[in-house]
């Protein structure tokens, strides 16, 4: 079994695509891609200064942002270009994400009280942007499929995003909702959670963004944090299989169980990128 498929069976959680409507146990996840300017075309700029005005607005914004649950800021790895920004913002709710956008001037004269202190932090700041963003998609978080870091990390980790497609239920020989949902659970207990290379895990689903079900079935996008591209790149998995099915025929037979619930894999590889755990909350 390749880690990929692994990462795939863990992603398709059938909490809220079951009834096909927003679940409000579940989180709201924000995605938008940001343009940094060239800094060889920025006005006194340097790389230096860049990574330590967008700490510094990391540092002091995130804490006040008390409905902001986390945060990933991705750059430019393997995929897309070198000057986009992806951020994914993680809330209890879209109202939660209005609010803090909407207040966000007001956070920035608590984050900098002194007005001439702020005014020439955010002139610095707002150089190394274009200016402009896109929101590319507002998704449902299934928080039974969630794994989250369990430390702060020192150095930027890797992030994979990937986009599956969970397979309608008549397409499955004998499927059931509640089948799906038990081995689901089953392998994210056993082998994802377990599995000491993913950092973090995050399913995401349709919510207000894009087009689900009918014949094509649902869209699920799964990121995915590793420590190293090494750990993001390595397939095998074969020991976490083996520890939590040790029975060759037990094994074999969950496989043949779970994996037509997801298209035995089909997938559509979306990005690679660094994390960069200095902006993240």
């Amino acid at each position: 079994m390749i880690k990929r498929i692994v990462i795939l069976c863990i992603s398709i959680s059938v909490l809220g695509i079951l009834h096909a409507q927003y679940n409000p146990d579940n989180n709201v996840v924000t995605i938008s891609k940001y343009y940094l300017n060239d800094v060889r075309e920025v006005e006194d700029g340097s790389n230096d200064e860049r990574k330590e005005v967008l700490k510094e607005y990391a540092k002091k914004m995130n804490p006040l942002q008390d409905k902001l649950i986390s945060s990933m800021h991705l750059g430019h790895y393997w995929s897309g270009n070198s000057d986009e920004v992806v951020i994914l913002n993680e809330w209890a709710s879209i109202a939660d994400a209005d609010a803090t956008i909407k207040n966000s001037g007001e956070t920035r004269k608590k984050a900098w009280r002194k007005d001439e202190d702020r005014e020439e932090f955010m002139k610095k700041y707002n150089k190394y942007w274009v200016g402009k963003h896109t929101d590319l998609q507002i998704l449902e978080l299934n928080m039974d499929r969630l794994k989250r870091s369990s430390r702060k990390h020192k150095d930027d980790t890797f992030v994979t995003v990937v986009e599956y497609t969970l397979v309608p239920i008549s397409d499955v020989e004998n499927g059931s909702a509640e089948e799906r949902e038990e081995l689901l659970q089953a392998h994210f207990d056993n082998i994802v959670k377990k599995d000491d290379t993913i950092i973090s895990y995050m399913q995401l689903q349709h919510y207000w963004s894009g087009t689900a079900g009918g014949p094509n079935g649902w869209p699920i996008i799964v990121i995915t944090e590793y420590a190293s591209i090494e750990d993001a790149l390595n397939e095998d998995n074969s020991d976490l299989w083996e520890a939590a099915w040790p029975d060759e025929e037990e094994r074999k037979a969950f496989g043949a169980k779970l994996f037509p619930y997801w298209g035995f894999g089909k997938h559509k590889d979306i990005g690679l990128h660094t994390n960069w755990v200095d902006l993240s909350k």
